[in-house]
C-alpha cells in the first residue's frame, strides 16, 4: 500500500453532532438517543471517533461530514436544521462536499427488489433532505464500509468504501504479539448481539467437545427471527448437521459462556494483547447479516493486529475481501473453501472441521505450524499497520 499524505480538510462541525445527539425523541419518533461516551452510539456513527487528529490541508478539497448512523431512520427528519448557516450555504454553492460517513454498520441503502419501490430506498431519505435545503445530489460523496454496492444510473452521489474498524486496529499502538506458548488452542467469542450463526457455531464446539479446547463466550440463547427473514433461531439450529435435540437442549442450559477478563478494550482504544497471547486460533464470529455484503470488523482485525491465524464464520467471501485489501490468509495450512460456502450451515461445518484439526495437535506441533504460519501474520500485520485509505478523499 501507497504511503500517502492527507490533502483534505474537514469543516469542524462538532456542535452539529451534539445537536443532532440530543434532539427530542418526540422529533425523531422511534430513534434511540444516547449520550456520546467514547464510542458514539445512537443517530450518530461511531466512525466519528477516527477523524478527530487527522493532519488537514487549506488547499485541497473540503468536506463536512455528516456522521449519520441509520439512514432508515433519517425519513422526514430535517437534519440540515441543525448546521450552522454558513456551513449550509458553502455546500449549496458547491464549494464544500457533504461527506456522509455511514462506516461502523453496513447497512441496505437500496431497494432494488422488483416488488420494492426504489425512491422508497434509505438512501433516499439522506438525499430528499439534503435536496430539499438546495444541496444537490450529484455534489454528496458517501463514505461506506461496503466495498460492494451496486452502481444504477438513479444514484447520482459518489461512493467511496473506507473500512472503519481497519483504521480502528490500525491506530492502536500495540507492537507484534508473538506466540511463546499455547493455553488454550483457540477462542471463540460470540457475546454482544445475538445472531444465529454465532449460536450455531458455540452449539458445534458444545456437540463436537472441544470446548475444552479452547476459550469461549457466548450469551443465554434467544429463540429469535431477523427483520428481514422469517426463520427463528430454533429452525436455522436444526439444519445444522448432525443436529441432536437432546444435546441442544443441555446446552442451552449451560449458557452463558464468560471468559475471564476484560474484552471490547479495542473501543477505548486499549491494548487487548493480553487476551490471546496463549492463544493459537482465533475464530471471528462476525457481524453477519442474512444478506449478500461482506462487512467485517474488529473481530477480524483484531486477529491480524493481535497477529493470530484465524477462521472467519460470517460471510461468504470474507477471505476473498481481505485478499482484496491485500492481506494474505492461510490457504497453505487448512482448508479455506469455507469462505465461498453460501450455506451458513456448510460454512461452519468446514470451520469446525478446521478447529478439530487444530484440537488434535499437541502444543509442540502448534508451536511448529505457528513458526510456519508466522511470515504470514508478520506480513499481515505490516499491511494493516501501514494501511493508508484517507487518499480516497485527496
Amino acid at each position: 500500500m501507497v504511503k500517502s499524505h492527507i490533502k483534505f480538510s474537514l469543516i469542524d462541525n462538532e456542535m452539529f453532532h451534539k445537536r443532532l445527539e440530543t434532539v427530542s425523541e418526540s422529533v425523531l419518533h422511534h430513534i434511540t438517543m444516547s449520550r456520546v461516551i467514547n464510542i458514539l452510539d445512537g443517530i450518530v456513527d461511531a466512525s466519528i471517533s477516527i477523524f478527530g487528529n487527522l493532519p488537514q490541508t487549506s488547499n485541497g478539497k473540503c468536506y463536512y461530514p455528516l456522521f449519520l448512523r441509520e439512514p432508515f431512520s433519517l425519513k422526514g427528519v430535517d437534519f440540515c436544521k441543525f448546521m450552522e448557516s454558513q456551513h449550509l450555504k458553502l455546500m449549496q454553492e458547491g464549494r464544500v462536499i457533504p461527506l456522509i460517513c455511514m462506516l461502523s454498520e453496513s447497512w441496505e441503502l437500496f431497494n432494488f427488489q422488483p416488488d420494492r419501490i426504489f425512491r422508497n430506498s434509505a438512501y433516499f431519505n439522506v438525499i430528499d433532505t439534503l435536496e430539499k435545503n438546495g444541496i444537490k445530489e450529484q455534489n454528496v460523496v458517501w463514505l461506506t464500509c461496503d466495498k460492494y454496492h451496486r452502481t444504477d444510473f438513479r444514484i447520482k452521489a459518489k461512493f467511496l468504501h473506507f473500512d472503519y474498524f481497519l483504521e480502528q486496529q490500525k491506530v492502536l499502538s500495540n507492537p507484534f504479539t508473538k506466540i511463546e506458548s499455547i493455553k488454550h488452542k483457540f477462542i471463540s467469542m460470540a457475546q454482544g448481539v445475538h445472531r444465529h450463526h454465532r449460536y450455531a457455531m458455540t452449539y458445534k464446539l458444545y456437540e463436537e467437545n472441544l470446548l475444552q479446547h479452547g476459550l469461549v463466550s457466548c450469551p443465554e440463547y434467544e429463540n429469535f427471527s431477523y427483520v428481514s427473514t422469517p426463520e427463528t433461531t430454533d429452525q436455522y439450529m436444526k439444519k445444522l448437521q448432525g443436529f441432536d435435540p437432546g444435546a441442544f437442549e443441555q446446552w442451552k442450559r449451560c449458557l452463558p459462556y464468560n471468559i475471564d477478563g476484560k474484552q471490547n478494550l479495542h473501543q477505548t482504544g486499549q491494548d487487548e494483547s493480553s487476551l490471546f497471547k496463549e492463544v493459537f486460533l482465533l475464530v471471528c464470529n462476525e457481524t453477519h447479516q442474512p444478506d449478500d455484503t461482506v462487512f467485517l470488523t474488529e473481530k477480524t482485525y483484531r486477529a491480524i493486529n493481535y497477529c493470530r491465524p484465524f477462521v472467519v464464520n460470517g460471510d461468504t467471501g470474507s477471505l476473498g475481501y481481505l485478499q482484496e485489501l491485500g492481506f494474505k490468509t492461510f490457504n497453505e495450512f487448512w482448508d479455506e473453501s469455507y469462505d465461498t460456502e453460501t450455506s451458513d450451515h456448510a460454512r461452519i461445518v468446514k470451520i469446525i472441521g478446521i478447529i478439530k484439526n487444530i484440537c488434535a495437535m499437541t502444543n509442540d506441533e502448534l508451536l511448529a505450524l505457528y513458526h510456519a504460519i508466522r511470515p504470514v501474520l508478520e506480513y499481515n500485520y505490516n499491511v494493516l499497520k501501514n494501511y493508508e485509505q484517507w487518499n480516497k478523499l485527496n
